[in-house]
């Protein structure tokens, strides 16, 4: 095992000892949720962490040297990885079973909370959902009141390892794995920070998870009444065919950091995200307008 992985190996397990989400832990990020309802100007709502770097990291560092308030929002822990979980319990893929789901979930969520600190996003504005990876597009389309349980970890309720979930920490218990639930938190969000931008993945990219977070977010965005300005952004597949309506080019400085971000979603997932930085890291980023939902008929 290499000396680099090793350390990575062993500081999950120190986060895992360290946080794990104790009643006491959960009342005192409850109580730090008050500040969480201040205003935002912009919230960037992200599938699985990472996406909120390689779609907004420059929407994020413009907003945040603006003096501008930011909310990210990640609606996974991104434990829907087989080729990570593997990575994370030196195994192969054909062994890895619940646990090592999870610790790739608690690693992936640290992932993000290191990215969103380089970034100089506050540690109050950063919120998981603990929805379920590679489940989001079932979880939108089925029918029937049974909780969908994700194939991975098993899970089928709402939770945080290395940072508890939104639920628990706004209501004191999990939420289940329903499409309401879901819908619900991201109301209570927008009503609670009243953004006046608000960006998430576009609903052509062709990773499931990213179709169904703006089937989600575009149902909550209609529930919350939201006013603002609602942008999409791609992920993964072609950009659509109509030109954006907003490009962000990055400065020098801003590459540099977003670069160093993508590189911190690397970090103990060897060789899987080898290649993320390199991949996903470009000059500029594109956005698309949205509209909310329509009502719904009777």
């Amino acid at each position: 095992m290499s000396f680099v992985l090793r350390s990575a190996i062993l500081t999950l397990f120190g986060v895992l000892a360290a946080v794990q989400p104790t009643s006491s832990l959960l009342a005192q990020e409850a109580e730090s949720t008050k500040t969480q309802r201040l205003p935002l100007d912009v919230l960037v709502i992200a599938p699985h962490p990472d996406d909120e770097v390689i779609g907004c990291a420059g929407i994020i560092l413009r907003a945040l040297a603006d003096h501008r308030r930011v909310g990210v929002v990640v609606i996974t822990s991104g434990d829907g990885y087989p080729a990570i979980a593997a990575a994370v319990g030196q195994k192969d893929q054909t062994e890895v079973g619940p646990a090592d789901f999870l610790k790739a979930g608690a690693l992936r969520q640290s992932h993000s909370v290191r990215a969103m600190t380089r970034l100089g996003l506050p540690k109050e504005d950063l919120t998981f959902l603990g929805y379920p990876d590679s489940g989001l597009e079932s979880l939108y389309t089925r029918n029937g009141s049974a909780p969908f349980v994700q194939l991975f970890t098993r899970k089928s309720e709402t939770y945080g390892v290395t940072v508890p979930d939104y639920h628990s920490l706004a209501h004191g218990n999990p939420a289940p794995y329903l499409k309401a639930s879901l819908i619900g938190d991201l109301v209570e969000i927008i009503r609670q920070r009243q953004p006046k931008e608000i960006y998430v993945t576009h609903e052509g990219d062709t990773h499931g998870d990213h179709r169904a977070a703006f089937w989600f977010v575009r149902d909550a965005v209609r529930d919350a009444n939201f006013q603002g300005d609602f942008f999409t952004y791609v992920v993964h597949g072609a950009p659509p065919v109509q030109p954006p309506d907003r490009r962000l080019k990055l400065s020098k400085s801003q590459a540099e950091t977003k670069q160093a971000a993508l590189v911190d979603h690397q970090q103990g997932t060897s060789p899987v995200h080898d290649q993320l930085a390199a991949t996903y890291m470009k000059p500029e980023e594109l956005f698309w307008r949205a509209r909310p939902a329509p009502e719904a008929t009777q």
